[in-house]
């Protein structure tokens, strides 16, 4: 079984094992973004565009592109116990149920954000951008693009999420207009003793919230 858990900062079991000696080794964040404002999101993603990029829904043959970027960046995502960061190989991408909408300089794909629908709402999987194309607002204009691109199908309320380490991810999901509604704590537990190991003392690992991507 596993020494970590994943809980609610709130969650009065978060507080008790705080108390136990548990340890936070991570945090994460959860933000809700609801009816949106078209005209804010149209703003930044004019900041891409104003600046020679080519914003738009990808098709599912550019896939490949999408793969390729995700190689590139897989290493600058956040690991935590309640953040996971899968291969997104092409055939991996193929087989999710979600848009895709990126950010091209030229035959570049330089961001990439994509979105599937959830229960109630929808949902982002995973958003990065290019190392060579950053701190230029290209993740908020692939965002605010997919939100844009979820409007007229009659969503109103979008989720998205990230380790707190990730500072940039968060402040970027601010401009879009996104708020945190909720915080995560992965936790471990202290040093088993042998008499703990012998009652089977350690605590199983607590499901983690499904959105956990990182935002370049």
């Amino acid at each position: 079984m596993s020494d970590t858990r994943v809980l609610r900062e709130e969650d009065p079991e978060a507080a008790r094992l705080l108390g136990e000696g548990w340890t936070v080794v991570a945090e994460s964040w959860g933000a809700r973004l609801r009816d949106p404002d078209p005209q804010r999101l149209r703003a930044l993603v004019d900041v891409a565009t104003l600046a020679g990029y080519d914003v738009r829904e990808l098709e599912r043959h550019e896939l490949g592109a999408v793969a390729g970027l995700e190689a590139v960046t897989a290493g600058d995502y956040p690991r935590t116990p309640a953040t996971d960061v899968p291969a997104r190989t092409r055939a991996v991408l193929e087989a999710m149920d979600a848009r895709f909408v990126g950010a091209w300089a030229g035959d570049v794909l330089a961001a990439v954000t994509a979105v599937e629908p959830g229960e109630g709402l929808v949902e982002t999987s995973f958003t990065s951008v290019h190392p060579e194309h950053r701190r230029r607002g290209l993740a908020a204009a692939v965002k605010a693009a997919s939100v844009l691109v979820m409007l007229p199908g009659g969503a109103r309320v979008f989720g998205t999420g990230g380790a707190a380490v990730n500072a940039g991810s968060l402040a970027m999901n601010a401009r879009v207009g996104y708020l945190v509604e909720e915080r995560w704590l992965s936790l471990r537990a202290p040093a088993a003793r042998p008499a703990d190991d012998a009652a089977g003392g350690s605590t199983g690992l607590a499901k983690a919230p499904r959105r956990g991507p990182s935002d370049f």
